[in-house]
């Protein structure tokens, strides 16, 4: 039994060495690395980058559709409430037509009292004008005819006459009577010629009176007509109709009440939603119609994607910044469309974008704050680590720059581990404490 005793000591006694042992090696080596210089550090990896530019607008929709509501005419039925989908030609809101469709009947009256008279004009009382006055113009005619025939016979008698009263053979009251019956006759043809005057007059008046009153008549009525559609177009407007097919975002029709002036219905068509936004003159020169945007609409807590749609054309100065001591910056409207929106996305909302102008995909990168550029040459480098931690500087050539990660295109391989942030001091060859190690 003592011998198994001692046999433990003796054990015991070894293994204290040993962990003193271990403890003044790892003291030891410790040591050493405190008197390293201690550098952060991170490994070269594959990243997708993306050169961005940022900008801040508000969201609105593909259009926007304004009815203006009348205040002469009472609202009796709204159909419909804010936030609602409707189609195009959807009845939206009822106004009161009922004086409108009084003023209708009443047109349409005077159009079938003028239409009957426009008939008379052209119907059998007028033909029954025209064949009387017709017949006096043949009764004129004849009158004529046989009034020259007489003063041509009693023109004949009256020179016989004359000879023979100057030969003796006829007295003298036998020649006064054919110088008086001559006269007469041409007097006839005088009075004759006057009534086929009047009868061709007569005839004649009741063609243009006809045609005066008939052109008249259809001109009143065309007058009827005319306002007979207009009552009509304005009962029609009493049913306010949509004309796009959209939500109804502002709705001030209230039933059984006049509107005010200035009051409305506005319809979006919500089908796509666009970002308007100004974008500074530093970013606006690389901006291009199709490049991809990511959208943060502010409070909604999900991140859409979208388009440049449009680029303006021309650059107008605005406030960079609010408060005293603002600057103007020339500034570049730009339109985003949103590939996708859902039910959250509505008009008027302010939302941040991240416009893309470069992008790599699974490319060789690092920390910006890893590069450094040599003064004369300017060619960059960094510091890279070899497994016993030793420092090695190492010329690279870079790719697209980012605001956090630069693009390697050449002198780094995936894995290698770099120095962040390297001291102004750290020289090539120089063994390094690598912070957490």
């Amino acid at each position: 039994m003592k011998k198994k005793f001692k046999l433990n000591k003796k054990y015991l006694i070894f293994g204290v060495i040993a962990v003193v042992i271990i403890l003044v090696a790892f003291s030891t080596i410790k040591g050493k690395k405190d008197n390293f210089t201690q550098v952060s550090t991170n490994t070269v990896s594959k990243k997708n980058l993306n050169k961005v530019a940022t900008a801040t607008g508000n969201v609105e929709a593909n259009h926007r559709n304004d009815i203006a509501l009348n205040p002469s005419l009472k609202v009796i039925k709204v159909n419909v409430k804010e936030g609602q989908m409707v189609k195009k030609d959807d009845v939206l809101v009822e106004l009161d037509s009922k004086d409108l469709k009084t003023q209708l009947e009443k047109a349409e009256l005077n159009l079938k009292n003028a239409n009957d008279t426009l008939a008379q004009f052209q119907g059998a009382e007028v033909e029954n004008q025209k064949k009387t006055a017709s017949g006096s113009l043949v009764q004129a005619r004849l009158a004529l005819e046989n009034a020259k025939s007489t003063h041509e016979d009693l023109s004949k008698k009256l020179s016989q006459n004359k000879k023979l009263f100057e030969g003796g053979y006829v007295s003298q009251n036998e020649y006064d009577a054919s110088v008086k019956a001559a006269k007469e006759a041409e007097n006839g043809v005088k009075n004759a010629e006057a009534a086929l005057k009047n009868a061709e007059n007569n005839l004649s008046g009741i063609d243009i009176s006809t045609n005066n009153k008939i052109i008249s008549q259809r001109n009143q009525i065309a007058m009827i007509q005319s306002d007979i559609k207009s009552i009509k177009d304005k009962i029609e407007d009493c049913y306010i109709k949509a004309n796009v097919s959209g939500k109804i975002v502002r709705m001030d029709a209230k039933e059984n009440q006049y509107p005010n002036s200035g009051e409305m219905i506005v319809i979006d068509d919500v089908s796509k939603y666009r970002v308007n936004a100004d974008i500074n003159q530093y970013d606006a020169v690389n901006i291009k119609k199709g490049q991809k945007v990511n959208i943060k609409i502010k409070g909604i807590d999900k991140e859409y994607k979208g388009k440049i749609e449009e680029v303006g054309e021309i650059a107008e100065k605005k406030i960079a910044k609010s408060g005293a001591g603002a600057d103007a910056e020339h500034k570049l409207n730009i339109k985003v469309a949103l590939d996708k929106s859902d039910s959250k996305v509505k008009s008027g909302y302010e939302a941040d974008l991240e416009i893309i102008l470069q992008e790599r995909k699974s490319s060789l990168a690092i920390g910006f704050d890893a590069i450094r550029q040599d003064k004369k040459g300017g060619k960059k480098y960094t510091y890279v680590l070899d497994q016993d931690n030793v420092v090695k500087k190492r010329e690279i050539n870079t790719g697209l720059e980012t605001e956090y990660d630069v693009e390697i295109l050449g002198g780094l391989k995936e894995g290698e581990k770099y120095i962040i942030n390297p001291p102004e001091n750290l020289k090539d060859g120089e063994r390094v404490n690598p912070a957490g190690e």
